[in-house]
């Protein structure tokens, strides 16, 4: 049975909170201070563990959008992010 959700934009992230956004994927460098390629995008719904300027996020799921690159992280996935990069990926809260 796969449930729909409503989401709604979010701006400030709050714990327990489900948040999704997009982010890029990079490639590697091809020179030791090159600037990285964007080679394609994910998809990444997370349950907000912590806040401040930095959040810590629990990933719930990780879906490629685009690109031939490998996600960059997997579902359980601990992870910290700029509260301004979640703005960057069109951050939205689960409501309900």
């Amino acid at each position: 049975m796969n449930k729909r959700y409503e989401w709604d934009f979010c701006e400030n992230p709050k714990k327990g909170d489900i948040v999704k956004w997009t982010e890029p994927l990079w490639a590697k460098p091809n020179k030791p201070r090159g600037k990285r390629d964007k080679i394609g995008e994910q998809n990444i719904t997370a349950k907000v563990i912590t806040t401040g300027k930095i959040v810590e996020l629990q990933v719930i799921s990780v879906e490629k959008i685009s690109g031939d690159a490998e996600l960059t992280v997997k579902e359980g996935d601990n992870i910290k992010r700029k509260e301004t990069s979640l703005e960057k990926g069109d951050c939205h809260k689960r409501l309900g």
